[in-house]
């Protein structure tokens, strides 16, 4: 008799035991944080649902390392609903801490759930660009673009060949749209010199959100790089309104003055977002890249003369205008304007 009751209860416990393991399983393959039996006492997630919405909970308290623990154990669940959408949260986690190996793998296991993933598609866009691999982000960008197109039951059928200022004009949008991957797009065809193309990308990103600062303050420095100042002027001032202390918008503004021969102008706008010394310094870094070395060198020295301990940067850029000067072999017009 005595047997049988053990025999019964080391069966229970067994199975107590494997449901337990099967609900609280943990991939540490996408985990970075602090050790996770520090994490919480509590008693596993049941279901796919109740890991997400801890997750959540802890995300909203700004305890990432708890998120992404209950975050990867929704993924163990058998049958999991959710494993493209969670591993996309992941993913933006690791990426907010700069963590892109574990970013682009969170990534890349959201798409093998889901090749349609336009969060994990745009993102990867982001970050292979970034990295310097412009064509694999052209790929990315262009996959999420076609996934929209996709939901929106469009045309899903854009190609680096095929995309043209008249095909974009025909994508479907709304406001879930990938502005990342328009603007994104659009960057990488300014690069390459495609104004035309870049400019109607980053006005669909803008027909999605008109608030969208990277969007205006790209389509500003495309116009810049076009010399239409009128245009690149207006829209980097609408970013700036948005977002007063863009440290682009700040630069492309001033970059604009200094393109229109007013360098003191430049002098102004970096003024009221940095130090004196700092504000000259830029002015006289970009006359130098504008071709005016000997324009340049006054305001370097000014900078100097501000603050000889803190410019170091000042001193450097000062020496390449008038080395700059000296390969032009005329330095008479090195003057204060």
């Amino acid at each position: 008799m005595w047997t049988k009751k053990f025999a019964i209860i080391s069966l229970l416990l067994v199975t107590a035991c494997s449901t337990t393991d099967s609900s609280s399983d943990f991939d540490s393959e996408l985990y970075a944080g602090k050790p996770v039996e520090s994490l919480t006492n509590d008693e596993p997630p049941k279901t796919e649902e109740e890991a997400i919405s801890r997750g959540d909970i802890a995300l909203s308290n700004k305890n990432a390392d708890l998120a992404l623990y209950e975050y990867i154990r929704s993924l163990s669940f058998p049958n999991a609903q959710h494993k493209d959408k969670t591993l996309y949260t992941v993913g933006r986690i690791h990426l907010a801490r700069n963590n892109l190996e574990l970013a682009d793998k969170s990534f890349r296991a959201s798409l093998a759930e889901n090749p349609e993933h336009i969060g994990s598609l745009q993102e990867l866009g982001a970050m292979y660009t970034k990295r310097g691999d412009r064509e694999a982000g052209k790929t990315y960008y262009i996959r999420a673009l076609n996934a929209d197109q996709i939901r929106l039951k469009g045309d899903p059928n854009i190609t680096k060949d095929n995309i043209s200022k008249e095909s974009v004009a025909t994508y479907r949008y709304d406001n879930k749209s990938p502005v990342g991957a328009y603007s994104g797009l659009g960057v990488l065809y300014d690069i390459r010199g495609d104004h035309d193309l870049a400019q109607i990308l980053f006005r669909k990103a803008l027909d999605i959100n008109a608030r969208d600062v990277d969007a205006l303050v790209s389509l500003g420095y495309s116009y810049y790089m076009e010399e239409e100042y009128s245009k690149a002027t207006h829209f980097t001032k609408a970013a700036l309104g948005l977002q007063p202390s863009n440290e682009k918008a700040i630069n492309n503004l001033g970059l604009i003055a200094i393109a229109k021969d007013q360098p003191r102008q430049a002098l102004n706008i970096f003024s009221r977002h940095m130090t004196e010394p700092e504000a000259l310094n830029n002015v006289g870094y970009f006359l130098i890249l504008n071709g005016k070395p000997d324009e340049a060198i006054p305001y370097l020295q000014q900078a100097i003369d501000k603050n000889p301990a803190y410019y170091d940067l000042a001193n450097k850029n000062l020496e390449r205008a008038l080395s700059m000067v000296r390969e032009q072999k005329d330095t008479s017009t090195a003057f204060l304007q």
